[in-house]
């Protein structure tokens, strides 16, 4: 008889999981943790996954167990990622990022007053539909 496989170890049959790219998963989630200083157990608090899951998304396409989707989303959405972004065989192309991103990066920053932080979403938004102006203008 042979041994009985979870049924975590790979997608159920008919799932569509996308080609993601484990290992560059792996290299970002260990960055995180490294440059914020947290512990397996710590992040993977701040996930919501077990510290035993998160084990195994670390050891990247080595895992021996494929990691279930919602593990996956909570690990890609604490980066700050879409998944998308860790899509094998990816085109890296220029970052695109939004004035609503910005705003969450601003609002985010330690040590600064709320006035403060709106003052700057305004000057960071006034200048960006200044630069939408002078580029509509010239074309």
């Amino acid at each position: 008889m042979s041994p009985r496989r979870s049924s975590a170890s790979r997608p159920a049959a008919g799932v569509s999981i996308p080609n993601l790219d484990l290992d560059l998963l792996a290299r970002h989630l260990q960055h995180k943790m490294q440059a914020e200083s947290l512990s397996l157990r710590a992040a993977a608090d701040e996930i919501g996954c077990s510290p035993a899951t998160l084990s195994r998304l670390l050891l990247g396409g080595e895992t021996p167990n494929y990691p279930d989707t919602m593990n996956l989303f909570r690990a890609i959405s604490w980066l700050g990622k879409r998944v998308s972004d860790f899509e094998k065989g990816r085109l890296i192309s220029k970052p695109q990022t939004t004035l609503a991103d910005v705003e969450v990066h601003l609002r985010a920053l330690p040590g600064v007053t709320e006035k403060d932080k709106a003052a700057l979403i305004a000057m960071v938004g006034a200048a960006y539909h200044a630069a939408l102006n002078i580029h509509s203008k010239k074309s």
